[in-house]
């Protein structure tokens, strides 16, 4: 009797023993249960490693690799929601873990780092491109290199650090806590997932592959990499109240394409700064304030209207507004109108010589095309003031002048601002002051408050003079600078 109890004590001890060896193979015997998402329910010791893949939705019945710093590779599958599980041996953390297949286009595989498996690991664009950050290496180069797993392991604060930044310099609003690790619902309304979905429609608009990225991000040696991002206008957005226009103006969407339109009429002097009492429909772009003039590279159009209307030419151009300083300083509360506009110049891109006036006209008044320019492509001016260079200024210009212009020696750092601008042309803000209130046009020594504050960069229909009554298409509007912006509609 004693002997037996002595040997079962024996292998009691032996079984703990062996439990407790072993890179994550320990644990409860029965798997612990998983939470939402795959979290582990808390103070449970499981024997396995889980997490969910998703790209802005869930990535359903792909294939799931373990490769760890040693250990067997291990290898299962994500169910419909995006969850997986991969029951563990004797592997060491850490353990790159890849998800492709299945939905995922051909080629192209998810990463991610797992330093144990006490949370449920997250496989996502945005995981990959921190382990590609953090390795400064593609993370497909990790897969049974234990050192350089090791080495990524430890920098991936780094590289989510890295990652982070670029994403706010594109205009991304990214999340709280760790992506890695931060337990999130792969639906829309997720700020998390929101992110994700936004970052791969924004790569598939600008014809970018998320590999793409990550090379960059690999060979980044810790610094910003440019990410392209899509501002989808909402509906929401696009309301008079949001985006205000002028008299006899709208903005409304219809299958994913931007009306923007004039009715016919005069309307009563005084909207504008100056004395027009024409229309004008005005797209305000968000997200360019503090792009240098000189990073400008090329800007598209995706639209479709006619160049004529009542006998009046009506086209859609681009204004954008730009301090040569680009400084951030305040007006003074006593700032005048000719204060404001010696301090904000409008730089225009007029396309009616380079592509209406042209024949055959470049812009279809029934079918969306595109138009290109940069700064080289004729039709470029700049609002009334000291001269910038060798750019046109307005209404002097012929068409025949480009951007490049301007005197980049002597304003290096101009840049796009979002603010008030004293244009006679734009919004007036009546209410700011008696001065303000007046069908006339303001002169030079009313108050800079007078004029609305709107975005830096604009995409217009109409004048201050025109009154026939117009309707243009926009689908997308592209602006290159050191990264690519996007805008489009739902």
């Amino acid at each position: 009797m004693r002997r037996t109890l002595t040997r079962s004590l024996l292998a009691s001890a032996a079984l703990m023993a062996i439990a407790a060896c072993g890179g994550g193979g320990g644990g409860s015997s029965a798997p612990a249960p998983a939470g939402p998402s795959g979290n582990q329910t808390p103070g449970v010791t499981q024997s396995y490693l889980s997490g969910m893949a998703a790209v802005g939705s869930p990535v359903a019945f792909a294939s799931v690799t373990a490769q760890c710093a040693s250990g067997a590779t291990l290898n299962g599958a994500t169910d419909a929601n995006g969850n997986w599980r991969l029951e563990l041996s004797n592997q060491a953390f850490p353990c790159l873990v890849t998800v492709s297949g299945a939905t995922l286009p051909a080629g192209q595989s998810l990463y991610s780092v797992a330093l144990d498996k006490a949370s449920a690991l997250n496989v996502t664009p945005l995981t990959t491109l921190v382990t590609a950050s953090a390795a400064q290496a593609l993370p497909s180069a990790l897969a049974g290199n234990a050192t350089a797993l090791s080495a990524a392991a430890k920098a991936l604060d780094t590289g989510l650090a890295s990652v982070n930044a670029s994403l706010k310099s594109a205009g991304y609003t990214t999340v709280d806590g760790n992506p890695l690790t931060s337990a999130f619902k792969p639906q829309a309304g997720d700020a998390h997932d929101d992110l994700i979905a936004g970052l791969m429609r924004s790569l598939k608009d600008e014809s970018q592959s998320l590999a793409d990225l990550a090379t960059a991000f690999a060979g980044s040696a810790g610094a910003e990499v440019p990410v392209p991002h899509t501002h989808v206008f909402s509906a929401a957005e696009l309301t008079a109240s949001a985006m205000p226009q002028l008299n006899h103006a709208s903005l409304s969407v219809d299958a994913g394409v931007l009306n923007m339109t004039l009715a016919a009429g005069t309307s009563a002097a005084g909207s504008f700064v100056g004395g027009g009492n024409g229309n004008k429909a005005v797209l305000q772009l968000p997200g360019l304030a503090g792009t240098k003039l000189k990073d400008l590279q090329d800007i598209s159009l995706q639209l479709s209207g006619p160049s004529t209307a009542g006998g009046k030419n009506v086209y859609a151009y681009m204004n954008f507004t730009v301090d040569l300083n680009c400084d951030a300083t305040p007006l003074s509360a006593s700032a005048t109108l000719d204060d404001v506009r010696k301090r904000h110049r409008i730089f225009i891109y007029d396309p009616f010589v380079n592509f209406i006036q042209k024949a055959p006209s470049a812009i279809s008044a029934t079918e969306l095309s595109t138009i290109n320019f940069t700064r080289s492509t004729p039709g470029w001016r700049v609002s009334g003031g000291t001269s910038v260079g060798s750019v046109a200024i307005n209404p002097t210009y012929d068409g025949s002048e480009t951007l490049d212009g301007f005197d980049f020696s002597t304003y290096p750092n101009a840049c796009i601002v979002d603010g008030v601008t004293g244009d006679g042309g734009m919004f007036r803000d009546k209410t700011a002051d008696s001065a303000c209130d007046t069908a006339a046009g303001l002169a030079t020594g009313a108050p800079a408050t007078c004029g609305k504050p709107y975005r830096g960069a604009i995409v217009v229909l109409g004048d201050s003079a025109t009154t026939a009554a117009v309707q243009w298409k926009l689908k997308k509007v592209r602006v290159k600078t050191t990264a690519a912006r996007n805008f489009a509609f739902e």
